[in-house]
């Protein structure tokens, strides 16, 4: 019995190890396509280098109020050409949700990269996680602006 297990549990780390990760999964890697097709590839420490933002809000996902620290999507988008329109952001799980440029930016939503000062695992809702101050105005606390809430977020690709 423990011998079939053992092999069982071998098995399947071999076969994980076999089916690669995609380049963005492997290395928590962003990418964001721009209006003209640019693409741009930041890490987890470039996205840090960029301006920080911390939101402290709750969510419907998580207890009371936590400390989510990001970059702005004003300054995501400034560093990527992206000034209007709409944009589709994508997660691991290839859930994705086409949101107004507008909105992500007036609303002083971040790409979060930290939970209460911690790097977010996949696990966790990371490595990235759209948060708006979701206390600050009840607008924010609405099926659509959660429906805009994407974590795992993979890519951010504005729209023809």
């Amino acid at each position: 019995m423990l011998k079939t297990v053992t092999r069982m549990a071998f098995a399947l780390a071999f076969a994980a190890w076999l089916i690669p990760a995609g380049p963005a999964q492997a290395r928590n890697e962003l990418t964001v396509t721009a209006p003209d097709g640019a693409q741009s590839v930041f890490s987890y420490d470039e996205l840090a280098k960029m301006p920080v933002t911390d939101v402290k809000t709750t969510t419907p996902w998580t207890e009371g109020k936590h400390v989510f620290t990001g970059v702005s999507f004003a300054d995501l988008f400034k560093s990527t050409g992206i000034s209007s329109g709409n944009v589709r952001v994508s997660a691991l799980n290839d859930y994705s949700v086409t949101v107004p440029v507008d909105r992500l930016v007036e609303t002083g939503a971040i790409l979060a990269y930290q939970f209460d000062g911690k790097a977010m695992s996949v696990r966790d809702k990371g490595p990235y996680w759209v948060i708006f101050p979701f206390d600050s105005d009840p607008s924010f606390q609405t099926d659509q602006y959660w429906s805009y809430a994407v974590w795992q977020v993979k890519s951010v690709n504005a729209q023809p």
